[in-house]
């Protein structure tokens, strides 16, 4: 049973919603750019492993918690790719989604790939992130008097990363050994450690510590492209409302879900306020008795009167 599922980060959401409005000649478009493929490459590679564990049998009950992010009590944050709980170990994976020839200086705790172009690059140890997330997890469990193995690895999504023998003995394999892992395991530790309902409390307090994080990228209100933007053009194409129906021009797309996009679009890079100037700066619309009569139709809530009024955004 999937108790946290997998979903995008706050970053990934603010990433895309900034390419959608960031002319391709911005300063900073290229940066962010390949910092949302990257991201999203690593999402991928997460929902990929996800996807494996359809075909493992796995015993009954058990707990999926994917993105796990918690802040302890130093103040840092642990973001924990997936953790399964099941009667008889906790098992916390760090998915890399990583390519090129793979080797590790356990002496030196130096992680580095060579890239298809013969390019050395030093990359962050993940057995430190895994085992520093598994440390965690063991004090909390012997906080709460709870007795159980954990067990961790360092899961590689992709084919084209390629393991040297420096890594030989270190907990890293493809993701389609992920089943043989599982199995192996499962043998090692036959013993049921925790019964139904410990199992629920203890995934059930995992989860009331979970606290996405927050981020935030900060552009110029003036760089970002306004208007309610066609999702068939390319180039920032602005859609025009008339007759109840926002239309573009250009191709002749009728989206009447475009306007919640662009609301979307505002909350992630400008904020959960908006006001009827704000709105028509950012909706590009002339009109302030147009704009008040379509903040009407938006998921807000309003508070204050006339000039003072202000909307705010609704989660969900």
């Amino acid at each position: 049973m999937i108790l946290l599922a997998r979903q995008q980060s706050q970053m990934h959401r603010i990433l895309e919603a900034l390419i959608r409005r960031l002319p391709s000649t911005h300063v900073d478009y290229m940066n962010y750019y390949d910092k949302l493929m990257r991201i999203q490459a690593g999402f991928a590679g997460e929902k990929r492993v996800d996807a494996e564990w359809l075909e493992i049998n796995l015993p009954n009950p058990h707990y999926f918690l994917h993105d796990l992010q918690i802040l302890n009590h130093f103040g840092n944050t642990h973001q924990i790719d997936s953790i399964l709980l099941c009667p008889h170990f906790i098992l916390i994976l760090e998915i890399k989604n990583i390519t090129g020839f793979l080797e590790f200086d356990e002496s030196f705790t130096q992680f580095t790939r060579t890239t298809a172009q013969g390019v050395v690059e030093g990359m962050i140890d993940p057995f430190h992130q895994v085992r520093r997330h598994a440390e965690w997890i063991k004090r909390l469990l012997q906080q709460y008097k709870v007795e159980v193995p954990v067990h961790y690895a360092v899961v590689l999504a992709t084919k084209n990363a390629i393991l040297s023998e420096s890594l030989k003995g270190q907990p890293i394999f493809h993701v389609s050994g992920l089943r043989y892992h599982v199995r192996k395991w499962l043998e090692q530790n036959k013993e049921v450690m925790l019964d139904a309902d410990e199992l629920f409390l203890f995934a059930t307090k995992l989860l009331s510590r979970h606290m996405p994080i927050k981020r935030e990228i900060t552009i110029p209100f003036r760089d970002i492209v306004k208007g309610v933007l066609c999702v068939r053009c390319l180039n920032g194409q602005r859609m025009s409302y008339y007759n109840n129906k926002w239309t573009c021009q250009r191709c002749g797309l009728i989206d009447q879900e475009a306007i919640f996009r662009t609301l979307e679009d505002y909350k992630l890079l400008v904020g959960n306020s908006l006001t009827n100037k704000s709105f028509c700066e950012f909706f590009a619309i002339d009109s302030p008795n147009l704009a008040y009569r379509l903040l009407q139709k938006l998921p807000l809530k309003a508070e204050g009167i006339k000039k003072h009024r202000k909307y705010w955004i609704k989660d969900g």
